[in-house]
């Protein structure tokens, strides 16, 4: 059973609404989670599995079925309406601005967004099905992707009723099966769809993102976000790449492989709160970027030659993980980093200062850091500045000294 438009013609989308669709899709999914088990349960390379793909309804906003039309017109189910009462903390603003705990109707409790709501409890409930069935069979976590609205677009121009975080309330209550919702990312701003997907302990994972901003996103998606995944889109259309330490290699390797010398700290290192990440753009609202770690602030800019001041590359990134009192790793790309004291952090060194004690450039190898060369002179401005390479992705050792006021 498909999805009807307004005027009665069929959809090339499955109604929610159709008992039929939902347990035979349902009962695919099952044995899929059963193979999985069967072949896979052992060595564990399916971490996590994605139930279904940026559901939603083109066109209309809403599905024009009979059926759907008919629960359209019935007061909203009081299990939702039960549900959104008690979290009335959690809504989302654009849930907050138009909800009416007090109506009956989908149109008096959601107002203008009645049918994207409507859509993404309808979904929510379908989904919630095909995942509990799975889970029967093998209770991997399973989540739930968005493709998210460009500016200004309504419902119906992306598709209504997917996992947005405008209605994530509506899903939590009809889809308790699902572990967590994920935003595919392809518009400029990624850090604001990131921080959307953050609230109220929903951890981000970005499936999908562009390929041309992986390097950089991935940087702010592990240390400024602390995604527990970050996919770029058609990664696999990629050249192939060389060896490690070979500066010919494409962005994404490059970035990749910074992050990969990480992977052993950065799991406790992004519960502790000790990564940052920073994402700066030639088109940036702001020329720079600050973060606070450990009692310092780290204030970036995009890295520009010298003397002639030319920047040297649109795009800049980095992350930064404490791993000692004064101690920091930092990764990236094309950013000039200064480092001084957070006074709001460090009542100890009121009217004090804080300057770079040293800088190495080197690798993390089974969790010991390798230093290839010092940097100082030039390289590190006098010990003003810590510099990321253009056109190259590096892991600096970073420590800091301070000085107390009087």
């Amino acid at each position: 059973m498909r999805a009807q438009a307004p005027d009665v013609r069929p959809l090339e989308i499955l109604s929610t609404l159709s008992k039929e669709n939902a347990e035979a899709d349902a009962r695919a999914f099952r044995m899929l989670m059963r193979h999985l088990k069967e072949f896979d349960s052992q060595r564990r390379t399916v971490l996590m599995v994605q139930v279904e793909n940026e559901v939603g309804i083109a066109g209309s906003g809403r599905d024009h079925s009979l059926e759907a039309d008919r629960l359209f017109d019935e007061p909203v189910p009081e299990s939702l309406v039960q549900s959104l009462r008690a979290h009335e903390d959690r809504f989302s603003p654009e849930l907050r601005r138009v909800w009416n705990g007090n109506g009956r109707g989908w149109c008096d409790v959601f107002g203008e967004n009645a049918a994207e709501a409507f859509m993404a409890w309808n979904y929510a409930r379908y989904i919630d099905q095909v995942a509990a069935a799975g889970k029967s069979e093998y209770p991997l976590p399973m989540y739930v992707n968005a493709q998210l609205p460009a500016p200004l677009e309504r419902a119906g121009e992306y598709p209504s009723g997917g996992p947005h975080p405008y209605f994530l309330e509506i899903y939590r209550a009809g889809a308790p099966a699902l572990d967590f919702f994920s935003p595919d990312i392809y518009w400029p701003n990624f850090e604001y769809w990131a921080e959307r997907y953050r609230d109220h302990g929903n951890p981000l994972f970005v499936p999908e993102a562009r390929l041309d901003a992986a390097p950089y996103n991935a940087f702010y998606a592990y240390g400024e976000a602390r995604a527990l995944g970050f996919s770029p889109f058609d990664v696999d259309s990629l050249p192939d790449v060389g060896t490690a330490g070979d500066d010919s290699k494409n962005p994404v390797a490059q970035s990749y492989a910074v992050l990969r010398q990480l992977e052993d700290i950065l799991p406790d290192a992004q519960s502790a709160g000790r990564t940052r990440g920073i994402v700066l753009h030639v088109s940036s609202p702001r020329a720079t970027q600050t973060v606070s770690l450990g009692g310092f602030l780290f204030m970036a800019t995009l890295a520009r030659s010298w003397p002639a001041r030319n920047l040297l590359q649109d795009d800049g990134a980095m992350i930064v993980i404490q791993t000692g009192t004064n101690e920091f790793l930092i990764g990236g790309t094309a950013l000039s980093v200064t480092v001084s004291v957070d006074p709001d952090a460090r009542s100890d060194l009121k009217n004090g200062i804080a300057g770079i004690a040293s800088v190495e450039e080197g690798s993390r190898i089974h969790g010991e850091w390798i230093t290839a060369r010092r940097l100082n002179g030039d390289q590190d401005n006098q010990g003003r500045t810590v510099s990321l390479p253009d056109r190259q992705f590096k892991l600096l050792l970073v420590k800091v000294y301070t000085i107390p006021g009087r």
